[in-house]
């Protein structure tokens, strides 16, 4: 069932559960007709950036009372929080690059050269490099969250040094 992310968000909020949803941009076309012509319009809207998953403070009350939301089928258990939260803070990066630049994001892991960036709106971040396309254009990927963010960057507006 679709937006069970932003339901569950909502029953959290209700019952005081802190919780955060990554969001992400992206483009729906909607199909529209007027007097027999069809009409598309492409409409930007925020869509989660990892699909069915939310990220939420509980105590055991409260994760017992969460299964009553009708939107959970599970909750992965973090054993170590503080590589979690570094985690939680790379995400939240993402997420504000993302509301400037165009990301797609694939849960497949890549081979490829492991690199620390070091300056620009990725500083900081770990990433592997699987293609370069064009001398000012290569296609990273961003380890995060069990998965990777491939962005299209310049590498000559970053400085970087092997990982």
């Amino acid at each position: 069932m679709p937006l069970h992310e932003e339901r569950l968000l909502d029953y959290c909020r209700v019952h005081g559960i802190i919780c955060y949803l990554p969001l992400r941009r992206d483009w729906r076309v909607l199909h529209r007709t007027y007097k027999n012509r069809e009409y598309n319009y492409p409409r930007e809207v925020l869509v989660p950036m990892f699909h069915s998953y939310l990220f939420a403070k509980m105590n055991s009350q409260q994760r017992e009372e969460i299964f009553h939301s009708k939107s959970i089928t599970g909750i992965l258990q973090v054993y170590d929080q503080e590589r979690f939260l570094d985690e939680l803070r790379v995400v939240r990066k993402l997420e504000q690059i993302a509301q400037t630049e165009e990301l797609e994001f694939n849960c497949d892991l890549k081979e490829g050269d492991k690199f620390l960036i070091e300056s620009g709106p990725w500083q900081g971040v770990y990433g592997y490099l699987t293609k370069k396309e064009k001398r000012f254009q290569w296609i990273v990927e961003i380890e995060s969250i069990g998965g990777l963010v491939r962005a299209t960057i310049d590498p000559s507006k970053y400085k970087m040094s092997p990982g």
